[in-house]
Protein backbone atom coordinates (compact mmCIF):
# COMPACT_ATOMS: atom_id res chain seq x y z
CA UNK A 1 0.00 0.00 0.00
CA UNK A 2 2.62 2.59 1.00
CA UNK A 3 4.30 1.94 -2.90
CA UNK A 4 0.75 3.26 -3.74
CA UNK A 5 0.98 6.41 -2.02
CA UNK A 6 4.34 6.73 -3.17
CA UNK A 7 2.84 6.52 -7.05
CA UNK A 8 0.16 9.08 -5.92
CA UNK A 9 2.94 11.92 -4.66
CA UNK A 10 4.87 10.99 -7.69
CA UNK A 11 2.36 11.11 -10.09
CA UNK A 12 0.55 14.30 -8.48
CA UNK A 13 4.19 16.25 -8.21
CA UNK A 14 5.27 15.32 -11.99
CA UNK A 15 2.33 17.20 -13.19
CA UNK A 16 3.10 20.07 -10.97
CA UNK A 17 7.00 20.11 -12.29
CA UNK A 18 4.80 20.74 -15.91
CA UNK A 19 2.00 23.02 -14.48
CA UNK A 20 4.22 25.55 -12.45
CA UNK A 21 7.30 26.30 -14.56
CA UNK A 22 5.97 25.82 -18.06
CA UNK A 23 2.20 27.36 -17.45
CA UNK A 24 3.49 31.38 -18.27
CA UNK A 25 5.38 30.05 -21.31
CA UNK A 26 2.46 28.18 -22.59
CA UNK A 27 0.26 30.89 -22.27
CA UNK A 28 2.28 33.34 -23.75
CA UNK A 29 2.81 30.81 -26.88
CA UNK A 30 -0.69 30.40 -27.12
CA UNK A 31 -0.95 34.30 -27.90
CA UNK A 32 -2.06 35.45 -23.61
CA UNK A 33 -0.67 39.47 -23.34
CA UNK A 34 0.69 39.53 -19.73
CA UNK A 35 -2.30 41.26 -18.36
CA UNK A 36 -4.33 38.20 -20.02
CA UNK A 37 -1.97 35.73 -18.41
CA UNK A 38 -1.88 37.68 -14.73
CA UNK A 39 -5.84 36.81 -14.83
CA UNK A 40 -5.30 33.94 -15.78
CA UNK A 41 -2.36 32.51 -13.30
CA UNK A 42 -3.59 34.61 -10.45
CA UNK A 43 -7.72 33.11 -11.18
CA UNK A 44 -6.17 29.68 -10.25
CA UNK A 45 -5.20 30.09 -6.13
CA UNK A 46 -8.21 32.23 -5.73
CA UNK A 47 -10.60 29.94 -7.16
CA UNK A 48 -8.80 27.36 -5.24
CA UNK A 49 -9.13 29.03 -1.94
CA UNK A 50 -13.08 29.71 -2.65
CA UNK A 51 -14.24 26.26 -4.12
CA UNK A 52 -12.06 24.34 -1.14
CA UNK A 53 -15.27 24.47 1.39
CA UNK A 54 -17.97 23.07 -1.51
CA UNK A 55 -15.61 20.59 -2.27
CA UNK A 56 -15.74 19.84 1.99
CA UNK A 57 -19.20 20.26 1.84
CA UNK A 58 -19.31 17.42 -0.96
CA UNK A 59 -16.92 14.87 1.02
CA UNK A 60 -19.50 15.60 4.03
CA UNK A 61 -22.58 14.33 2.12
CA UNK A 62 -20.70 11.47 0.44
CA UNK A 63 -18.37 10.34 2.99
CA UNK A 64 -15.95 8.82 -0.21
CA UNK A 65 -12.69 10.18 -0.12
CA UNK A 66 -11.28 7.62 -2.82
CA UNK A 67 -14.50 9.44 -5.19
CA UNK A 68 -14.02 12.59 -4.46
CA UNK A 69 -10.38 12.32 -5.89
CA UNK A 70 -11.14 9.82 -9.01
CA UNK A 71 -13.95 12.84 -10.11
CA UNK A 72 -11.59 15.90 -9.51
CA UNK A 73 -8.36 14.02 -11.69
CA UNK A 74 -10.95 13.12 -14.19
CA UNK A 75 -12.71 16.88 -14.31
CA UNK A 76 -8.84 18.17 -14.70
CA UNK A 77 -7.64 15.60 -17.84
CA UNK A 78 -10.96 16.89 -19.08
CA UNK A 79 -10.11 20.61 -18.96
CA UNK A 80 -6.72 19.95 -20.16
CA UNK A 81 -8.35 17.96 -23.66
CA UNK A 82 -10.13 21.19 -24.07
CA UNK A 83 -7.23 23.48 -23.51
CA UNK A 84 -4.70 22.00 -26.10
CA UNK A 85 -8.17 22.40 -28.49
CA UNK A 86 -9.10 25.84 -27.34
CA UNK A 87 -8.26 29.06 -29.92
CA UNK A 88 -9.51 32.41 -28.40
CA UNK A 89 -8.81 33.90 -24.71
CA UNK A 90 -12.63 33.38 -23.79
CA UNK A 91 -12.36 29.58 -24.27
CA UNK A 92 -8.56 29.70 -22.32
CA UNK A 93 -10.48 31.66 -19.55
CA UNK A 94 -13.28 28.92 -19.17
CA UNK A 95 -11.35 26.28 -19.16
CA UNK A 96 -8.49 27.67 -16.56
CA UNK A 97 -12.21 28.26 -14.41
CA UNK A 98 -12.95 24.68 -14.70
CA UNK A 99 -9.64 23.40 -13.79
CA UNK A 100 -9.10 25.15 -11.04
CA UNK A 101 -12.86 24.19 -9.45
CA UNK A 102 -11.72 20.44 -10.15
CA UNK A 103 -7.62 20.88 -8.99
CA UNK A 104 -8.85 22.21 -5.60
CA UNK A 105 -9.07 19.45 -3.61
CA UNK A 106 -6.68 16.89 -5.38
CA UNK A 107 -3.83 17.75 -3.02
CA UNK A 108 -5.73 18.23 0.48
CA UNK A 109 -7.38 14.54 -0.35
CA UNK A 110 -4.45 12.87 -1.49
CA UNK A 111 -2.51 13.93 1.48
CA UNK A 112 -5.81 13.10 4.13
CA UNK A 113 -5.92 9.84 2.63
CA UNK A 114 -1.73 9.31 2.90
CA UNK A 115 -1.71 10.46 6.64
CA UNK A 116 -4.78 8.38 7.85
CA UNK A 117 -2.79 5.53 6.53
CA UNK A 118 0.32 6.32 8.78
CA UNK A 119 -1.69 7.20 11.61
CA UNK A 120 -3.25 3.93 11.22
CA UNK A 121 -0.21 1.75 10.75
CA UNK A 122 1.63 3.96 13.56
CA UNK A 123 3.87 5.48 12.09
CA UNK A 124 2.54 9.63 11.32
CA UNK A 125 6.26 11.08 11.48
CA UNK A 126 7.12 8.83 8.33
CA UNK A 127 5.29 11.54 5.93
CA UNK A 128 8.28 13.01 4.67
CA UNK A 129 9.45 9.62 3.45
CA UNK A 130 6.35 9.52 0.78
CA UNK A 131 6.56 13.24 0.34
CA UNK A 132 9.87 13.22 -1.00
CA UNK A 133 8.60 10.96 -4.18
CA UNK A 134 7.00 14.66 -5.22
CA UNK A 135 10.28 16.33 -4.88
CA UNK A 136 12.09 13.61 -7.53
CA UNK A 137 9.34 13.30 -9.76
CA UNK A 138 8.95 17.50 -9.80
CA UNK A 139 12.65 17.38 -10.91
CA UNK A 140 12.32 14.73 -13.65
CA UNK A 141 9.06 16.22 -15.10
CA UNK A 142 11.08 19.85 -15.15
CA UNK A 143 14.03 18.78 -16.29
CA UNK A 144 12.78 16.85 -19.07
CA UNK A 145 10.32 18.89 -20.54
CA UNK A 146 13.16 21.74 -20.69
CA UNK A 147 15.86 20.27 -21.76
CA UNK A 148 14.26 17.75 -24.57
CA UNK A 149 10.79 19.62 -25.31
CA UNK A 150 10.94 23.06 -24.69
CA UNK A 151 10.40 24.16 -28.31
CA UNK A 152 7.37 21.38 -28.76
CA UNK A 153 5.52 22.97 -25.39
CA UNK A 154 2.51 24.74 -27.46
CA UNK A 155 1.82 20.68 -28.59
CA UNK A 156 2.82 18.79 -25.49
CA UNK A 157 1.78 20.72 -22.34
CA UNK A 158 -1.58 20.01 -22.25
CA UNK A 159 -1.70 16.54 -23.66
CA UNK A 160 0.92 15.48 -20.75
CA UNK A 161 -1.15 17.13 -18.71
CA UNK A 162 -3.86 15.06 -19.46
CA UNK A 163 -2.50 12.09 -19.42
CA UNK A 164 -0.76 12.17 -16.30
CA UNK A 165 -4.22 13.07 -14.78
CA UNK A 166 -6.03 10.07 -16.53
CA UNK A 167 -3.06 7.92 -15.25
CA UNK A 168 -4.38 9.31 -11.64
CA UNK A 169 -7.68 8.38 -12.31
CA UNK A 170 -6.27 4.73 -12.58
CA UNK A 171 -4.49 5.20 -9.26
CA UNK A 172 -7.28 6.38 -7.74
CA UNK A 173 -9.38 3.32 -8.20
CA UNK A 174 -7.22 1.20 -6.73
CA UNK A 175 -6.36 2.44 -3.40
CA UNK A 176 -8.25 2.15 0.28
CA UNK A 177 -11.70 3.99 0.57
CA UNK A 178 -12.21 5.69 3.87
CA UNK A 179 -15.38 7.32 4.64
CA UNK A 180 -14.09 10.66 6.90
CA UNK A 181 -14.72 13.88 5.60
CA UNK A 182 -12.68 16.82 4.84
CA UNK A 183 -12.15 19.04 7.74
CA UNK A 184 -14.26 22.48 6.98
CA UNK A 185 -12.79 25.40 8.97
CA UNK A 186 -14.95 26.52 11.94
CA UNK A 187 -16.07 30.07 11.74
CA UNK A 188 -16.05 30.04 16.14
CA UNK A 189 -12.25 28.48 15.58
CA UNK A 190 -11.66 31.22 12.81
CA UNK A 191 -12.99 34.01 15.28
CA UNK A 192 -10.63 32.74 18.24
CA UNK A 193 -7.43 32.03 16.32
CA UNK A 194 -7.80 35.79 14.60
CA UNK A 195 -8.10 37.23 18.06
CA UNK A 196 -3.92 36.32 18.57
CA UNK A 197 -2.13 39.36 16.97
CA UNK A 198 0.87 37.88 16.05
CA UNK A 199 -0.49 35.01 14.50
CA UNK A 200 -2.68 37.42 11.84
CA UNK A 201 0.51 38.97 11.52
CA UNK A 202 2.57 35.94 10.39
CA UNK A 203 -0.61 34.77 8.32
CA UNK A 204 -0.13 38.70 6.27
CA UNK A 205 3.55 38.01 5.95
CA UNK A 206 2.56 35.02 4.44
CA UNK A 207 0.87 36.55 1.94
CA UNK A 208 3.57 38.60 0.89
CA UNK A 209 6.31 35.49 0.82
CA UNK A 210 3.98 33.46 -0.89
CA UNK A 211 3.62 35.72 -3.77
CA UNK A 212 7.18 36.15 -4.22
CA UNK A 213 7.55 32.38 -4.42
CA UNK A 214 4.71 31.57 -7.11
CA UNK A 215 5.53 34.09 -9.32
CA UNK A 216 9.54 33.19 -9.24
CA UNK A 217 8.18 29.45 -9.97
CA UNK A 218 5.33 30.92 -13.16
CA UNK A 219 8.21 33.34 -14.39
CA UNK A 220 11.72 32.05 -13.58
CA UNK A 221 11.59 30.13 -17.88
CA UNK A 222 10.38 33.32 -19.33
CA UNK A 223 13.41 35.01 -17.66
CA UNK A 224 15.66 32.26 -18.55
CA UNK A 225 14.47 32.70 -22.59
CA UNK A 226 15.33 36.72 -22.28
CA UNK A 227 18.67 36.11 -21.04
CA UNK A 228 19.24 33.01 -24.06
CA UNK A 229 19.61 30.37 -22.02
CA UNK A 230 19.97 26.70 -23.73
CA UNK A 231 17.25 24.30 -23.21
CA UNK A 232 19.22 22.22 -20.93
CA UNK A 233 20.25 24.48 -18.70
CA UNK A 234 16.62 26.49 -17.93
CA UNK A 235 15.92 22.57 -17.04
CA UNK A 236 18.52 22.02 -14.58
CA UNK A 237 17.68 25.46 -13.32
CA UNK A 238 13.66 24.41 -12.74
CA UNK A 239 14.96 21.53 -11.70
CA UNK A 240 17.44 22.29 -9.36
CA UNK A 241 15.46 23.50 -6.33
CA UNK A 242 13.10 20.20 -5.94
CA UNK A 243 16.78 17.67 -6.60
CA UNK A 244 18.24 20.11 -3.16
CA UNK A 245 14.95 19.16 -0.94
CA UNK A 246 15.95 15.49 -1.69
CA UNK A 247 18.85 15.54 0.99
CA UNK A 248 17.43 18.69 2.98
CA UNK A 249 14.02 17.41 3.48
CA UNK A 250 15.69 14.39 5.99
CA UNK A 251 17.73 16.87 8.00
CA UNK A 252 15.21 19.38 9.02
CA UNK A 253 14.29 17.42 12.17
CA UNK A 254 17.90 17.44 13.23
CA UNK A 255 18.08 21.12 12.65
CA UNK A 256 14.42 21.50 14.47
CA UNK A 257 16.68 20.05 17.34
CA UNK A 258 19.65 22.48 17.49
CA UNK A 259 17.69 25.66 16.07
CA UNK A 260 14.29 27.12 16.90
CA UNK A 261 11.66 27.27 14.12
CA UNK A 262 11.67 31.25 14.24
CA UNK A 263 15.32 30.99 13.31
CA UNK A 264 14.86 28.45 10.33
CA UNK A 265 11.75 30.31 9.19
CA UNK A 266 13.48 34.12 9.43
CA UNK A 267 16.66 32.41 7.23
CA UNK A 268 14.12 31.43 4.55
CA UNK A 269 12.39 35.21 4.88
CA UNK A 270 16.09 36.68 4.24
CA UNK A 271 17.44 34.56 1.74
CA UNK A 272 14.59 34.70 -0.89
CA UNK A 273 14.46 38.56 -1.00
CA UNK A 274 17.96 38.33 -1.57
CA UNK A 275 17.44 36.34 -4.39
CA UNK A 276 15.27 37.96 -6.03
CA UNK A 277 17.90 41.18 -5.65
CA UNK A 278 20.53 39.07 -7.12
CA UNK A 279 17.87 37.91 -10.08
CA UNK A 280 17.39 41.87 -10.99
CA UNK A 281 21.00 42.17 -12.18
CA UNK A 282 22.03 38.88 -13.53
CA UNK A 283 22.75 39.25 -16.60
CA UNK A 284 24.63 35.19 -17.54
CA UNK A 285 22.17 32.32 -16.82
CA UNK A 286 24.77 30.31 -15.17
CA UNK A 287 24.20 32.40 -12.13
CA UNK A 288 20.53 31.18 -11.66
CA UNK A 289 22.35 28.00 -10.67
CA UNK A 290 24.06 28.91 -7.35
CA UNK A 291 21.44 30.93 -6.30
CA UNK A 292 18.28 28.31 -6.76
CA UNK A 293 20.06 27.26 -3.29
CA UNK A 294 18.56 30.15 -1.63
CA UNK A 295 15.02 29.24 -3.06
CA UNK A 296 15.60 25.91 -1.68
CA UNK A 297 16.25 27.77 2.27
CA UNK A 298 13.32 29.85 1.64
CA UNK A 299 10.93 26.61 0.57
CA UNK A 300 12.21 24.44 3.16
CA UNK A 301 11.42 27.38 5.93
CA UNK A 302 7.97 28.45 4.85
CA UNK A 303 6.95 24.53 3.30
CA UNK A 304 8.18 22.43 6.46
CA UNK A 305 9.34 24.32 8.94
CA UNK A 306 6.20 27.23 9.13
CA UNK A 307 3.85 23.86 8.75
CA UNK A 308 5.48 22.85 12.54
CA UNK A 309 5.70 26.28 13.84
CA UNK A 310 1.90 27.11 12.96
CA UNK A 311 0.98 23.51 14.32
CA UNK A 312 3.32 24.45 17.22
CA UNK A 313 1.37 27.47 18.10
CA UNK A 314 -2.03 26.91 17.93
CA UNK A 315 -4.06 25.15 20.02
CA UNK A 316 -4.44 21.63 19.37
CA UNK A 317 -7.92 21.99 18.95
CA UNK A 318 -7.88 24.58 15.97
CA UNK A 319 -5.00 22.47 14.61
CA UNK A 320 -6.76 22.27 10.86
CA UNK A 321 -8.19 25.60 11.07
CA UNK A 322 -4.70 27.01 11.54
CA UNK A 323 -2.94 25.17 9.07
CA UNK A 324 -6.08 25.91 6.82
CA UNK A 325 -5.32 29.96 7.34
CA UNK A 326 -1.56 29.62 6.45
CA UNK A 327 -2.00 27.43 3.29
CA UNK A 328 -4.44 29.75 2.02
CA UNK A 329 -2.26 32.85 2.41
CA UNK A 330 0.78 31.28 1.27
CA UNK A 331 -0.81 29.49 -1.55
CA UNK A 332 -4.25 30.70 -2.48
CA UNK A 333 -4.09 34.82 -1.56
CA UNK A 334 -0.55 34.98 -1.65
CA UNK A 335 -0.29 33.84 -5.51
CA UNK A 336 -3.69 34.78 -6.63
CA UNK A 337 -2.84 38.60 -5.97
CA UNK A 338 0.84 38.89 -6.50
CA UNK A 339 0.71 36.80 -10.43
CA UNK A 340 -2.24 38.91 -11.47
CA UNK A 341 0.20 41.78 -10.52
CA UNK A 342 3.29 40.18 -12.17
CA UNK A 343 1.43 39.61 -15.56
CA UNK A 344 0.46 43.95 -15.51
CA UNK A 345 4.39 44.17 -14.67
CA UNK A 346 5.21 42.44 -17.70
CA UNK A 347 2.96 44.40 -19.92
CA UNK A 348 4.12 47.81 -19.11
CA UNK A 349 7.79 47.56 -18.19
CA UNK A 350 9.86 43.58 -19.30
CA UNK A 351 10.86 40.55 -17.66
CA UNK A 352 13.16 41.66 -15.53
CA UNK A 353 11.41 43.80 -13.45
CA UNK A 354 9.64 40.75 -11.73
CA UNK A 355 12.60 40.13 -9.67
CA UNK A 356 12.18 43.87 -8.74
CA UNK A 357 8.71 43.22 -7.83
CA UNK A 358 9.84 40.44 -5.46
CA UNK A 359 12.20 42.25 -4.12
CA UNK A 360 9.71 44.88 -2.70
CA UNK A 361 6.65 41.92 -1.84
CA UNK A 362 10.02 40.21 -0.02
CA UNK A 363 10.89 42.98 1.72
CA UNK A 364 7.13 43.74 3.45
CA UNK A 365 7.17 40.38 3.53
CA UNK A 366 10.76 39.89 5.48
CA UNK A 367 9.17 42.73 7.76
CA UNK A 368 6.02 41.49 9.22
CA UNK A 369 6.89 37.43 9.72
CA UNK A 370 10.25 39.44 11.94
CA UNK A 371 7.55 41.33 13.29
CA UNK A 372 5.11 38.39 14.18
CA UNK A 373 7.71 36.06 15.19
CA UNK A 374 9.18 38.76 17.75
CA UNK A 375 6.04 39.04 19.08
CA UNK A 376 5.54 35.22 19.41
CA UNK A 377 8.84 34.96 21.30
CA UNK A 378 7.99 37.83 23.58
CA UNK A 379 4.30 37.79 24.32
CA UNK A 380 3.64 37.28 28.05
CA UNK A 381 0.16 35.13 27.54
CA UNK A 382 1.55 32.50 25.17
CA UNK A 383 1.62 31.07 21.47
CA UNK A 384 -2.04 31.00 21.25
CA UNK A 385 -4.91 33.17 23.13
CA UNK A 386 -6.42 30.44 25.57
CA UNK A 387 -10.27 29.58 25.76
Amino acid sequence: MRLKFKALYFMIFLSYGILGPFLALYLTQKGCTGTQMGALLGMVPILTVLFQPVWSTLSDVFKKRRLLLIIACSGVSVSMVGLALSESFIEIFLLAFLFSIFNTPIMSISTAVVLDYLEDTGKPDEYGLIRVWGSIAYAISSLLLASLFLDQILTLFPWMLAGIYLMLVLLSFTLPECEKSLTKTNLKELKRLTRNPAFVVFLVGAIFVGATINISTNYQTLFLQFLETSDLLIGIAIALPALLEIPLMPIVPLLLKRIPMRWLILAGAVFLPVRWFISFFIQQPGWMIPIQLLNSIGTIGFEVVGVSFIDKNTDPRWRATGQGLYSTALWGIGPGIGLYIAGNVLDRWNIRMIWGLNLILGIIGLGLVFAALWWFKSSAQGPYEPS
